[in-house]
């Protein structure tokens, strides 16, 4: 019997390292190259689309020198058709989104106004932001704005690529003290911090290991079931546990007084919250009604019927609507796209039944369509398996004057399966 067994664990054995020896081989013979992900495209289309809308939305420059500046800016607007299935923006926080700290945020504006402890903003409004950066690590990374909100979580903007050229070896970070001393946050006390680490890791597995030899586990969970734990109070144990809790309450307390000696003025985490008053309303004379909206599966297109009213004492045409970050344009939108946009999130897909601009005091029964493979792409054809089957968006409108004229339009949309 311990024959068989033995030649039964060595075939067992052999198979194993036949098989750990083909997945390595397979490993290096295959072209592995690095994913190059976007976790936006997972958010549920709900989130990205009416939400946070953004616009105007500028990265620069793109392509920067380890700590060199660069910087994002735009502006965004709080739909007012916000689902009910994330919270409200009652407390938020602008950030940045990349693939790690591969900048350092220097600074955070929301309308002019300094932003570094979350705050509540208002649904319906607009907001202009300026997010100062210095380059950290060398690479390409795509870089978002982003707007934490919560109780709803990270809601990505759009993003773009940004390159870092230099050494990260050469980063620094200097910081200027209220004693007048200047150190670099990079490096300062990664002793320290190292040495806080390993002693309480050594702390926590010394007392883990006193109750795996003395015995184990298990047997002690069978007794403290069967007989309570009478059984288990042992001398031993008692004295080490208070040796650890003495050990303990002195290390918090000397490394208390220890960081009190040597860095007497400290500023508190803040607990505060920051409230900036949005932009100002700005008149808009287009007043739009959505009547349907539909989007067609296998053409890969939202088509909206609307009822526009030009209230104004121009005439008007429409040549942009914004989504998700995505700008859909028509020939009049092409004229003010701003070049350095990312291209992958343009898309020349915009077109309306009636092209003729819209004059003053006229009402006009309107077919938008929006067309594009990028529905798919960046995943928000999952609106229709949302909770809320609703889109949303900005429509751009731009007078004979050249003014803009921004209206967040939204609605229920159904699934519609036509022939291309």
């Amino acid at each position: 019997m311990n024959i068989k067994k033995l030649y039964k664990h060595s075939v067992m054995g052999l198979y194993g390292a036949a098989y750990a020896v083909a997945a390595l081989t397979m490993t290096v013979a295959l072209d592995v190259s690095t994913v190059a992900a976007h976790g936006e495209r997972s958010q549920e289309p709900f989130l990205r689309m009416r939400t946070v809308q953004w616009y105007d939305v500028k990265w620069s420059p793109e392509t920067v020198k380890v700590n060199e500046h660069a910087r994002i800016e735009g502006k965004f607007h709080l739909a007012a058709d916000w689902p009910r299935a994330a919270s409200k923006p009652e407390r938020a926080f602008l950030n940045v989104g990349s693939p790690s700290p591969v900048f350092v945020r220097l600074s955070t504006k929301l309308n002019g106004h300094p932003w570094f402890i979350s705050g509540p903003l208002q649904i319906g409004r607009d907001y202009e932001f300026e997010v100062n950066l210095r380059a950290r690590i060398p690479g390409r990374h795509h870089v978002h704005s982003m707007l934490n909100v919560e109780g709803a979580g990270p809601i990505a903007g759009p993003g773009a690529w940004m390159n870092i050229t230099g050494s990260w070896d050469d980063f620094t970070n200097p910081l200027k003290l209220l004693t007048g001393e200047t150190i670099d946050s990079e490096t300062f006390n990664h002793t320290n911090g190292l040495f806080w680490h390993v002693l309480w890791i050594s702390l926590g597995v010394f007392w883990i290991g006193v109750f795996t030899i003395r015995p184990m586990f298990l047997p002690r969970s069978r007794v403290l079931l069967a007989y309570g734990d009478d059984l288990l109070r042992d001398p031993v144990d008692t004295k080490i546990a208070w040796v650890m809790v003495v050990v303990t309450l002195g290390l918090v307390w000397g490394g208390y007084r220890y960081t009190e000696n040597k860095h007497p003025y400290t500023v508190p985490i803040q607990a505060g919250e920051s409230k900036v008053a949005p932009l100002p309303v700005a008149p808009n004379p287009v007043a739009i009604t959505i009547t349907d909206a539909n989007y067609d599966v296998p053409g890969r297109a939202l088509r909206v019927s609307m009822e526009v009213t030009n209230n104004g004492d121009s005439a008007i045409e429409f040549g942009e609507f914004t989504t998700a970050g995505i700008r859909f344009i028509n020939s009049v939108g092409r004229k003010t796209l701003d070049p350095n946009y990312p291209r992958e999130l343009t898309a020349i897909g915009l077109s309306f039944d009636d092209e003729t601009p819209i004059q003053p005091g006229e009402t006009r029964e309107m077919k938008m369509e929006a067309k594009d493979a990028l529905w798919e792409i960046q995943r928000l054809m999952a609106l229709l398996g949302d909770p809320e089957s609703r889109f949303g968006g900005l429509l751009m409108a731009w007078d004979e004057e050249g003014n803009r004229h921004i209206t967040s339009i939204a609605g229920p949309v159904i699934p519609v399966f036509t022939k291309l």
